[in-house]
């Protein structure tokens, strides 16, 4: 009896410990060249503490009931349902940034038209004008490519 309680202390003490939240000190070190390393270890003057927020607490999950309705097996549940992988996650996230990148290059491409249209509707155009209106063209070039090249990304 004696024997099995140390085996318990001995095997329970290791166990809380891996319970326990570990903390480390982070030092964000900046070399004279300007790049910078993070590092658990001080480096050198040029090393400053960072301030990191606590780490979160594991939640712990409340007691479940006998009465309480069993889980649906992985089978019945509908794809809808089914958490996303971290694929269709990223895919869904890239396709939405390209969909934003696409959004504002129509802003300004519309913006560029609507100069152009301006400044190709006066009739006497000065140099500056005309170097305006020159610069106008390249931009909307360049926008109509920037949204072509979007718009394939966005089909791939």
């Amino acid at each position: 009896m004696y024997l099995k309680n140390e085996l318990i202390v001995a095997f329970a003490i290791p166990l809380t410990l891996l319970a326990l939240p570990v903390h480390a000190d982070v030092y964000r070190c900046t070399t004279d060249n300007g790049s910078v390393t993070l590092s658990n270890v001080e480096k050198g003057q040029n090393c400053k503490k960072m301030a990191l927020p606590p780490p979160e607490s594991k939640r712990s999950t409340p007691a479940k009931s006998d009465s309480a309705p069993k889980a649906a097996p992985a089978a019945d549940i509908k794809p809808a349902d089914k958490p996303k992988s971290t694929y269709d996650t990223a895919a869904s996230e890239r396709k939405r940034i390209i969909q934003e990148e696409m959004d504002l290059e129509k802003v300004r491409l519309n913006a560029v038209q609507s100069r152009i249209k301006d400044l190709a509707a006066a009739p006497n155009k000065t140099p500056d004008q005309v170097k305006d209106l020159v610069a106008l063209q390249q931009k909307e070039n360049l926008h109509s490519s920037n949204l072509q090249i979007l718009q394939k990304e966005l089909n791939k």
